[in-house]
């Protein structure tokens, strides 16, 4: 889906993502020539993230971790990145190569499958008030090459002034995209290329920042969306989400299907397998379906070491191209992912009348039927993997089934003995 692009010299980005389209070609042999090498986001004008979900049975209890690929164009010195969050995040500085590793990763998946820390330099100023009052800063640090602010509007008029002041360029016709996450509390994270950074050479090769917050919800998975809209031209998203299960694709109305999103890759179960329970990428050497890979992904699994080590998870990889900057203008919301539940009429807890999902989904009514849906489908409903529990509950009720209808009949068999024996032994029966 969205791409790196310069705005005026300034690269605004809401997410990050490559739309890395893989064209193969067959010879006359049938050989398949390897997919071509990655060559980023800029190369590929595309934007990329990756991101890692924890969903909680408590409201307000998800986390989750959105590592965006940041590519700067033009002058460093004008550079400026703005992304909303629904609560105020942490920031670290990342490797880039976790998106090489990703890339290749499913490739080869694709491939095999066809034929069968934080680096901060300084500590955050929390709680200090801009001068004019209408902007709170959260938070400020160096995050490797990028001066970070995390900052809150307060009062319309208050951004774009606060923009400015810090070398930032405002942002022109976004009143009613301020105002959305205005009315929300969102937070802001606002981005250039530090001054010592600039003071070492004129060409800057950034890396990816991570960051870690709350959703403020409990099972849906927030990517942001309509900040994207203030962008002049079309541009794709590739999104990298590892989450304990596969994720709602068009099962109903709640599938990133229906948002413009299509499938690309997801891990699968295979017989050596545990049914639905992940894979561990933080020790990939001891994981049955990711032993045969480990030496290709050690970035990635350095990542999991160092921030959910012994967690398992499913990688979904989705896409989205040619998005037109003004059909997400018309988005009630950003972009919310959630898990596959089984049970189709459940309507996910953040999409409902009080959750942080619900102004996507507007004509949604919570009722009492989706409110027992949800306590009876739990969180297993939503794991739908490659070997399926239903499969395995349908076998248990028919062995049930079978040893019921067999215990029935010798019951019955012996009850008409008995009775015969009773009618035979009866001197009061006529006999034949």
């Amino acid at each position: 889906m969205p791409i790196s692009l310069p705005i005026r010299s300034f690269q605004f980005l809401a997410f990050a993502l490559v739309i890395c389209l893989v064209s193969r070609s067959v010879e006359a042999d049938g050989k398949v020539i390897p997919p071509r090498d990655y060559k980023g986001s800029l190369e590929e004008r595309a934007q990329e993230a990756i991101i890692i979900f924890h969903g909680s049975e408590r409201s307000g209890g998800a986390k989750e971790d959105l590592i965006l690929k940041i590519q700067v164009e033009g002058e460093a010195e004008n550079f400026a990145w703005v992304v909303p969050f629904p609560r105020e995040p942490k920031v670290a500085k990342e490797d880039p190569k976790l998106f090489k590793e990703l890339f290749d990763y499913v490739e080869t998946r694709k491939h095999r499958k066809s034929k069968g820390n934080s680096d901060s330099k300084s500590a955050p100023q929390a709680g200090a008030a801009d001068k004019e009052e209408k902007v709170k800063i959260l938070s400020r640090q160096v995050v490797g090459e990028f001066d970070v602010a995390v900052v809150q509007e307060t009062e319309e008029g208050g951004l774009n002034p606060w923009l400015e002041r810090e070398g930032f360029q405002k942002l022109d016709d976004a009143d009613d995209v301020l105002k959305y996450y205005r009315d929300r509390g969102y937070v802001f994270a606002c981005m250039k290329v530090s001054s010592k950074a600039l003071a070492k050479q004129s060409t800057v090769e950034s890396h990816p920042l991570r960051f870690t917050f709350l959703t403020s919800g409990r099972d849906g998975i927030y990517f942001p969306m309509k900040m994207t809209s203030l962008q002049e031209k079309t541009f794709d998203i590739n999104l990298y989400v590892f989450y304990k299960a596969w994720l709602n694709d068009k099962l109903s109305q709640f599938g990133y299907r229906h948002r413009g999103f299509t499938l690309n890759y997801r891990d699968w179960d295979t017989r050596e397998c545990e049914p639905n329970g992940g894979k561990s990428w933080s020790l990939p050497d001891e994981d049955a379906f990711l032993s045969s890979m480990s030496r290709k992904i050690p970035t990635i699994t350095k990542l999991f070491q160092k921030l959910h080590p012994g967690e398992k998870y499913y990688l979904t990889n989705i896409q989205a191209n040619n998005i037109e900057p003004e059909e997400i203008r018309q988005w009630s919301s950003d972009l919310w992912l959630f898990p596959y539940y089984t049970n189709r009429s459940m309507i996910p807890y953040d999409a409902r009348s009080d959750g942080p999902a619900a102004a996507a989904y507007p004509h949604v009514e919570t009722s009492e039927g989706s409110s027992d849906a949800a306590r009876t489908s739990g969180s297993a409903n939503a794991i739908r993997s490659g070997t399926p529990v239903l499969i395995a509950v349908v076998g248990v009720l028919g062995i049930v089934a079978v040893v019921s209808i067999g215990v029935f009949a010798l019951v019955y068999m012996r009850s008409l003995r008995r009775s015969r024996i009773s009618f035979e032994m009866d001197p009061s029966k006529p006999t034949k």
